[in-house]
C-alpha cells in the first residue's frame, strides 16, 4: 500500500473534566490523570488488547520535572493501564516516547502519531496518544550546577518558581501576556472586546455543561461534551465525588466583575486575570490507527485526522499564531475556509483570541461554541488534543462534518489540525 492510499482515523478519545489550579486533582499527578484518560479512550476503543497491538504510545507533557518520576511517563501509563486491563503483551511491551511542543504539545502527539501510521518504514497500524499536565503540582526549582569536586553537592542558587518560568521568553525580553497585549493592540482589540468576550465564554461553557449534566442525570437531551468522562476524587474537605464538569467555569460571572479586574502588566492594558486561560490540570487521550487497520480488525472510527500543521510568527506575538497555521493548513489541504463547519482555537487570552478572529475572518458562531479555555482552562500540554476531542464530539452532536482545531505557541508558533467526521 502506498502512502497516498493511507488514511489515518481516531478511534476514539477521551479527556478528563479540567480542574482549576488546586482543585480536584490537587492530589493526583499528570502521570495519574493519564492513567485515566488513557484507559477510558481504550474501553471507548471497543478493541480487544489480546487481539489488536498498540504500536506505540506517544505521550506529551510541559512540565516534565514536577513530581512523581513523569521522565518515563509513556512507559508507567502503558504499564499501569496494561495491569488495569491484565493484558501483558501488548500494551504493557509498546514502545513509548515523550514529545514537547509547549502549547501545541497537544496537536504534537497527533502529528507524531499521524506520521508514524503513514510512514512506509513504521508499518505500525495503531498508535496510543496521550497529554497531560498537572500545573497545580509544578515545582520550585533549584538552578544550582553540582560542584566539580562532588557529584552530590551543589552551588548556591536562588529558586525558581518552574511554572512561571516556562510564561518567560528571555531571548526576546518579553511574557505570554505582553505577547498578547503587543498582538491585541496591534489588530485593534480593545479592554471591553476582551471582557465581552470572556464573558461569552463563560456563558457558552455553562449552558453546554447544564445541557451535559442532563447526560449524566438522565434528564433528556444530553449529548454535549461526550468527550468528557466523569472522575472520582477528593474534595479539599476529603469528600468521595464524582468530577463531571470543567471546574473553572464560573456560573455567577457577571460584565462588571470582569470590567473591574485591574490590568495585569499596565493600567490600560488588555489582559486581566478574568480574560486569560486558568491555569488547570487534566489530560486527554486518543487511539488513531491507519484506516485499513481498523477495518481489518473491524474496528469502528469516529473521525479522520486530516493533517496538521505548524507555522511561525515573531515571538513578540506569539498569539498570532493560528493565522498562518489555519492558512497554511487549508493551503496543504486543497481546502476553504467556507469548507469548514467548526473552528477551535484556544483562548490563551482574549485578547490573541480577538486578534486571530479578526484576521482569519472567524464566525464567531461557528468558533468555540461550548466556550474555551478563558471558562475551562488551559491544562497546557493536553490542550490541542483537548479541543480536538471537543470538536469532534461538537461536529458529531451537529451532524457537521469538518472542523479545524488551533493554538498558538509559545516561541512564536501556531498549530493546527483537521478533523473529519467519518
Amino acid at each position: 500500500m502506498n502512502k497516498q492510499q493511507k488514511e489515518v482515523v481516531i478511534v476514539s478519545a477521551a479527556r478528563t473534566p479540567i480542574g482549576k489550579h488546586g482543585g480536584y486533582y490537587n492530589y493526583l499527578s499528570a502521570e495519574d490523570l493519564a492513567v485515566l484518560a488513557v484507559y477510558e479512550a481504550i474501553v471507548r476503543s471497543g478493541m480487544d488488547l489480546a487481539k489488536t497491538r498498540i504500536d506505540n504510545v506517544v505521550a506529551g507533557m510541559i512540565y516534565i520535572d514536577s513530581m512523581n518520576q513523569q521522565i518515563y511517563l509513556p512507559r508507567n501509563v502503558a504499564i499501569r493501564v496494561a495491569e488495569m486491563f491484565n493484558d501483558r503483551d501488548n500494551l504493557r511491551v509498546a514502545p513509548g516516547k515523550t514529545t514537547l511542543r509547549i502549547c501545541g504539545t497537544g496537536f504534537q502527539v497527533l502529528a507524531d502519531s499521524f506520521d508514524q501510521l503513514m510512514s512506509e518504514t513504521e508499518n505500525a497500524g495503531c498508535v496510543l496518544s496521550f497529554a497531560t499536565e498537572n500545573m497545580s503540582q509544578t515545582n520550585l526549582i533549584h538552578q544550582g550546577r553540582r560542584k566539580k569536586d562532588s557529584v552530590w553537592d551543589f552551588e548556591d542558587a536562588p529558586l525558581r518558581d518552574y511554572l512561571m518560568e516556562g510564561f518567560n521568553h528571555n531571548l526576546f525580553k518579553t511574557l505570554m501576556p505582553k505577547t498578547a497585549e503587543l498582538y491585541g493592540s496591534q489588530t485593534g482589540v480593545t479592554r471591553k472586546a476582551c471582557d465581552e468576550f470572556a464573558y461569552l465564554s463563560h456563558t457558552r461553557a455553562m449552558n453546554a455543561q447544564i445541557k451535559q449534566w442532563n447526560r449524566f442525570a438522565n434528564a433528556g437531551p444530553g449529548n454535549y461534551l461526550q468527550g468528557i468522562f466523569t472522575v472520582d476524587a477528593v474534595d479539599q474537605a476529603g469528600n468521595a465525588i464524582s468530577l463531571w464538569r470543567d471546574e473553572g467555569t464560573k456560573y455567577d460571572i457577571s460584565k462588571d466583575e470582569l470590567a473591574n479586574l485591574r490590568p495585569m502588566l499596565k493600567p490600560d492594558g488588555l489582559v486581566t486575570p478574568g480574560n486569560a486561560s486558568q491555569i488547570s490540570d487534566g489530560a486527554a487521550a486518543a487511539v488513531l490507527m491507519e484506516r485499513s487497520f481498523a477495518d481489518k480488525h473491524h474496528i469502528p472510527y469516529l473521525a479522520t485526522l486530516k493533517g496538521y500543521q505548524f507555522s511561525t510568527v515573531p515571538p513578540e506575538i506569539m498569539g498570532q499564531g493560528p493565522v498562518p497555521a489555519v492558512q497554511d493548513l487549508l493551503a496543504k489541504l486543497n481546502m476553504k475556509k467556507e469548507n469548514v463547519d467548526l473552528f477551535e482555537v484556544n483562548e490563551a487570552f482574549a485578547a490573541q483570541y480577538l486578534g486571530v478572529e479578526k484576521e482569519l475572518g472567524l464566525p464567531r458562531e461557528r468558533t468555540n461554541v461550548n466556550g474555551g479555555a478563558i471558562a475551562m482552562g488551559h491544562n497546557i500540554a493536553a490542550t490541542g488534543l483537548r479541543i480536538t476531542i471537543d470538536l469532534i464530539y461538537e461536529l458529531k452532536r451537529q451532524g457537521l462534518k469538518t472542523g479545524i482545531a488551533s493554538a498558538c505557541i509559545g516561541g512564536g508558533q501556531g498549530g493546527a489540525v483537521c478533523v473529519e467526521i467519518v
